[in-house]
């Protein structure tokens, strides 16, 4: 067994041996391991210590993947624990995209919805305007840094994209000692509030300090995309100045990854994408073609062959295309050649993109929905079976998608580094993450068991209602029935209680049939649209109230996953209902792939899922040994779950009294 490494910053609890080995183990040798580990074990540090103990050692960089602002602040708080025995400092820096931690732009609304590769372009042109506006100012003695002043770039506040040239905060950040900021943050580990809160203090751009400072990082956190974006990945292996091959990968939360390369890897073109395409051509002089007809004649017969594929493909929300047939479709709809419509299709993304140029020097929003629909149409044909499923939709839009059912080649550059450990507390079964990624038969898999007490927690389920749709479809009695079933659980509950959904379209009806008069007032409720800075003010209200305060979330959403609520902060998780996926068109074509590939598209595509969102769920509120609390399934279902579930009974009868028995019993 491997010995603790010397970075190790606490005793060692039981199940950490385990990850700390393997960890060591594929540091040393390359390759992947992947680690399944209950939530509250303590994944992070035991990961953290052994690499950055090997990443000094040979010079590597270590960068650590994770899906939410929770999960950075816990990996940079185990960084700063670990530091505090390393014999020389190492900064450690939080990524984020510029959205986030652009000062200039983030407030416009013109680019509330900007990608982030028009972001980019905005935000490269202020750069280079401010490079010259900072060489040709006159050199001021005396000045803030005694280097130049840049009088032409001032503060600005609440202005618009077009008022704006420069970035005085890129221009600041241009005359700053960064070295000697690289020795300041890496002899004392700022969290990203608190260097966001350094940079905006100065005032310097924190996005391009972080870029400017990731030469000198050995420990770098940031989101999926900045590993798994090609061009984003490049661009920070260059600023990074090292190969894969001397980067050792971090993946938390790794149960989300093969989603994630799905929809990043997908295809999709909606009715709306045509039909701004459409106004766009209409206000900018449209575009006849030297064959004759119209760009907006053209986009009408897609428009047209769209409505054909959906209303005969599609059920009541999805459906999967046949081979070729909205190629079929559009050829018929356009009237001529597949050579001829990919040409007049390339005239339009000629177009768009000239568009685009031409907004971008009016310093503008670059961005075309004529070049966006040309490009996805282009794409189209070369999308096919069996990396690529294509489907039509209904609902939420009307509109066409190539679904990357195989993540394989998006997970390809994983298999490039020296290492890859990837983490969760729910991967089970271990060997579909490793197919569906692609990694070798040699990754070393460890799975480890709660090591807390299991009498600090109950399970119990409601043998009487469920959460079935096609039961409450059939009897429209049975919701309300169970918001009064869920009313009297939590009378019952006096302790901080999260109540999560299996979807927000269930908690919206839940909500229509009086979901709220059996909540208190003080309720905390997850909205779809919620801002990341609202969701964790509301949540720390709901952690600081009262003590039979209650939560209510999206089983799989943001609140379920990734967020810790230890100690009293969280002593009971009601679900109502079971997180079976909903059926789409997308989940049966993966269903149908994976059962080709593996012959268990059933286990992977529907009970793994419902299984992994279960343990998320409930495994918010048990961090320690000295954690406790209940758990109570509002759906008969739950029995099916008895793995995740361990020792599942019956909702008791003296339920007010059981659980006043419960939480007064010591933990």
């Amino acid at each position: 067994m491997y010995a603790p490494p010397s970075l190790f910053p606490y005793r060692v609890r039981p199940g950490q041996e385990a990850i700390l080995d393997a960890v060591a183990d594929v540091t040393r040798r390359g390759g992947a391991a992947i680690v399944e580990a209950a939530t509250g074990l303590g994944k992070t540090v035991a990961t953290l210590a052994p690499l950055l103990e090997h990443a000094e050692a040979v010079d590597h960089k270590i960068l650590y993947l994770v899906r939410t602002h929770s999960q950075e602040q816990r990996v940079l708080r185990e960084a700063q624990a670990i530091s505090h025995r390393t014999v020389a400092p190492f900064l450690a820096l939080g990524l984020s995209g510029r959205q986030r931690r652009c000062f200039l732009l983030q407030d416009m609304p013109e680019i509330a919805t900007a990608t982030a590769e028009e972001y980019g372009q905005l935000c490269s042109d202020r750069k280079r305007a401010a490079e010259r506006a900072v060489d040709e100012a006159p050199p001021i003695v005396g000045g803030p840094t005694g280097d130049t002043l840049v009088a032409d770039l001032p503060m600005v506040e609440n202005v618009r994209i077009t008022d704006v040239d420069g970035c005085p905060y890129y221009a600041r950040l241009l005359q700053t000692n960064v070295p000697a900021l690289a020795e300041r943050f890496a002899a004392n580990l700022p969290t990203s509030e608190e260097f966001d809160q350094f940079s905006r203090d100065q005032p310097v751009c924190a996005y391009e300090l972080a870029k400017k400072l990731l030469p000198s990082a050995r420990l770098v956190i940031a989101p999926y995309a900045f590993f798994f974006h090609p061009h984003v990945r490049e661009s920070l292996l260059r600023s990074l100045g090292v190969g894969l091959d001397r980067i050792d990968l971090v993946v938390d939360e790794a149960h989300n990854v093969p989603e994630y390369l799905r929809e990043m890897s997908s295809v999709s073109l909606g009715r709306e994408t045509l039909k701004r395409a459409r106004l766009e051509l209409e206000e900018n002089g449209n575009l006849t073609f030297p064959t004759g007809g119209t760009a907006t004649e053209l986009l009408d017969s897609i428009l047209r062959a769209m409505d054909e594929v959906v209303e005969a493909h599609a059920g009541e929300e999805d459906g999967i295309l046949p081979p070729h047939a909205m190629e079929d479709a559009l050829l018929g709809a356009v009237g001529g050649t597949s050579h001829a419509f990919d040409t007049m299709l390339g005239t339009l993304a000629q177009w768009g993109e000239a568009l685009r140029e031409s907004r971008r020097r009016e310093r503008k929003l670059p961005r075309s929905s004529t070049h966006a629909a040309a490009l996805a149409l282009l794409a189209w044909p070369q999308l096919e079976p069996p990396e690529f499923v294509k489907v039509v939709t209904k609902s939420p839009r009307v509109g066409i998608e190539a679904y990357a059912v195989d993540a394989r080649s998006a997970a390809a550059a994983v298999l490039e580094c020296h290492a890859s450990i990837h983490l969760s507390g729910t991967l089970a079964p271990i060997e579909e993450y490793r197919v569906t990624l692609g990694l070798p038969e040699s990754s070393r898999s460890v799975s480890i068991p709660s090591p807390f007490p299991p009498e600090n927690r109950r399970a119990y389920y409601d043998p009487d209602v469920t959460s079935r749709q096609a039961a409450l479809a059939e009897d429209e009695s049975r919701l309300p029935q169970m918001v009064e079933r869920l009313g009297t659980v939590l009378a019952s509950l006096p302790v901080r209680t999260a109540v999560f959904f299996p979807s927000f379209a269930l908690l919206d009806k839940a909500l229509a049939v009086g979901l709220r008069s059996v909540l208190p007032p003080t309720v905390v409720i997850e909205e779809r649209e919620q801002s990341t800075a609202d969701l964790w003010r509301a949540i720390d209200g709901f952690k600081r109230g009262e003590r039979d305060a209650v939560l209510v979330g999206v089983a799989g959403g943001r609140i379920a996953e990734g967020i810790d609520f230890p100690d009293d902060e969280l002593e009971a998780v009601v679900l109502f209902g079971l997180p079976f996926p909903k059926p789409t068109a997308r989940r049966e074509a993966l269903r149908r792939f994976l059962d080709a590939t593996t012959g268990r598209g059933w286990e992977y595509t529907v009970v793994a899922p419902t299984r992994r969102a279960i343990a998320q769920a409930i495994g918010r509120m048990i961090r320690s040994d000295k954690d406790r609390g209940l758990v109570i399934v509002l759906d008969q279902r739950a029995t099916d779950f008895q793995d995740v579930l361990p020792d599942l009974a019956p909702l008791p009868a003296d339920l007010p009294e059981m659980t006043k028995a419960f939480y007064a019993r010591p933990a």
